[in-house]
């Protein structure tokens, strides 16, 4: 049974890693996401009021996130 979705619009603020806004016929497969994030004290979210704030990170690896990332991922993308 078909089923018909209508959107009137999509409205997209922000993207973050490995994220993608997908619309019509699409395939998406074999992602992968490699990131490293330092957060001082967190991250603000919604209405935040800060003052004052010293924030120091101690980071001592040489290389973030070392990746060695070789993996085959083959995908069948038959769409109808």
């Amino acid at each position: 049974m078909p089923t018909s979705i209508v959107f009137n619009m999509i409205n997209v603020n922000n993207l973050n890693t490995n994220a993608t806004v997908g619309i019509g016929e699409n395939a998406q497969s074999s992602w992968d996401s490699h990131s490293k994030n330092n957060y001082g004290y967190g991250e603000n979210i919604g209405a935040a009021f800060t003052a004052n704030v010293a924030n120091v990170i101690y980071d001592n690896d040489f290389i973030d996130a070392p990746i060695n990332d070789q993996d085959f991922k083959p995908a069948i993308n038959n769409q109808v």
